[in-house]
């Protein structure tokens, strides 16, 4: 028992110490901020935000990979796509901001990963910022561009999206609700289906059962008999039977009616 008790004792000292060393572990090193860097971003967003539409224009007309040869002969190492991405969010942005003003010189920052330079426009209705992410090798991979709206707006944006996704969600629960409704149909579509398939022997059958119910009680045996005979020789006639049975009834006699009740 105490071998036991000595045992657990030293696993959980040895798990508390790994714990520790864990927590303790020295943190990666933030990349280095170079000047190459500062003026890669610095480069691009000012090429970005001074070119003309038409300039612009043939420039999204481009393969990501045509974007990067073309940059490279600057000396920018850019990705294609973000570089595409990128001008489109910041065209809509100018949109939003009814033009742009002015923009400041980026704001360095760094982590073991990236290097981010931070861009603060400011425009005609409303300010936004510009985000340039790069990697080690000072490669841009994203460029951002985010506008400051209010408080209000971003309730007004949120309250619309919430209208938004209840509206979408109540139009189809209603549509379900309408399918369901229409199920009730669907038995006498089977029935109507099944008596146009069994053709006109069937009608004849249902033709002579409502002619006996609705005369049983108003009629004597004698002309019941008659409404009968003439009920079934209009079925054998119906069915294509009549080679054996006449359709006018001359070929069975009724002889007599029981009522059962």
């Amino acid at each position: 028992m105490k071998n036991i008790v000595k045992k657990s004792l030293i696993i959980s000292c040895v798990l508390i110490l790994g714990v520790l060393t864990f927590g303790c572990a020295k943190k990666g090193e933030d990349l280095e901020i170079s000047d190459a860097a500062t003026a890669a971003s610095t480069g691009i967003i000012n090429g970005i935000s001074t070119m003309d539409a038409s300039y612009k224009d043939q420039l999204l007309a481009m393969e990501p990979g045509e974007i990067e040869d073309f940059f490279k002969q600057y000396g920018y190492s850019i990705d294609g796509k973000a570089f595409l991405s990128g001008v489109s969010g910041y065209m809509d942005a100018v949109d939003e901001m009814g033009g742009v003003m002015d923009i400041s010189e980026p704001v360095m920052a760094s982590t073991e990963k990236d290097i981010t330079a931070t861009f603060i426009v400011k425009g005609q209705k409303r300010g936004a910022k510009i985000v340039v992410t790069m990697n080690e090798r000072n490669k841009i991979e994203s460029i951002t561009t985010n506008c400051d709206y209010t408080f209000a707006e971003n309730l007004e944006k949120a309250g619309l999206n919430t209208l938004l996704g209840m509206g979408t969600t109540f139009v189809i629960l209603i549509f379900l609700s309408l399918i369901i409704s229409l199920f009730k149909f669907i038995p006498d579509l089977q029935e109507g289906f099944a008596k146009k398939k069994a053709g006109p022997a069937a009608a004849a059958v249902d033709n002579t059962i409502s002619q006996i119910i609705e005369k049983e009680e108003a009629v004597d045996d004698n002309e019941l008999i008659a409404v009968i005979t003439a009920a079934i020789a209009a079925y054998e006639g119906a069915s294509g039977s009549a080679g054996s049975v006449s359709p006018s009834g001359d070929g069975f006699v009724v002889r007599s009616i029981r009522k059962r009740y």
